[in-house]
């Protein structure tokens, strides 16, 4: 339900909801997303097309509507991160200048909540998992089970990695814990390079690291296979 209002409490806020619910709290985040500053360009004069919000509508290696117009980033409306602007822009440029390039593959985009703990992921998701639970399997490693964490003091956490049936090629992968962020690379390079567990399992790492449990937790799949 929408929130229909928000007022200050003598110890926090209270946020009303369309449907008449309230819900108390400390604080009332307001996440509104951007608005693509594209009004004014002239482009729909230019041939190129743009969304009623605003958006340019791009294919996979950012061109747009009209021959040798390209646009990367948040004003395309494909995914509104960093990473995903840079590799546009990358591909763009590429393409624009002859080179063979392979078009963005969103299912590869790793993201990251950046709280507290992290969460980091790629890939297939759980929800992709309950609408195939017989094709897909997963395990899921808690962090306190590793001995770099336990140095570390890390309680809160854990590794889960997504494989086919089968095969075993990695399909996707949650890390939540402390540098979520910096852990779900090798996921996220395993699923872009089409890996199987046992060649994640296979790879060395140092001991003891927290990466460590990726290893560990891809050898656990591979009994689960």
């Amino acid at each position: 339900s929408r929130a229909a209002s928000v007022t200050r409490t003598d110890d926090g806020v209270e946020v009303v909801l369309a449907d008449g619910r309230k819900v108390n709290g400390s604080h009332c985040l307001m996440a509104v997303g951007s608005i693509p500053n594209t009004e004014g360009l002239g482009l729909e004069t230019a041939g190129v097309r743009v969304s009623e919000s605003g958006h340019i509508a791009v294919d996979g290696v950012s061109r747009t509507s009209r021959a040798g117009i390209y646009a990367a980033g948040d004003c395309t409306g494909v995914l509104p991160l960093a990473s995903v602007a840079a590799m546009q822009g990358r591909i763009a440029m590429n393409h624009a200048l002859g080179d063979a390039v392979q078009p963005l593959k969103l299912r590869n985009v790793a993201s990251n909540v950046f709280t507290a703990p992290e969460i980091a992921t790629v890939g297939f998701t759980q929800q992709n998992y309950r609408e195939n639970p017989t094709d897909i399997d997963t395990v899921m490693l808690p962090l306190d089970t590793n001995p770099r964490a336990k140095m570390l003091g890390i309680e809160d956490g854990f590794v889960k990695i997504f494989a086919r049936r089968g095969s075993g090629s990695i399909l996707g992968g949650v890390v939540v814990g402390p540098r979520a962020s910096e852990l779900i690379l090798p996921i996220t390079m395993a699923v872009e390079n089409r890996l199987t567990v046992d060649q994640l399992s296979a790879s060395f790492v140092v001991y003891p690291s927290v990466s460590g449990s990726l290893t560990e937790a891809a050898r656990k799949l591979h009994r689960h296979l």
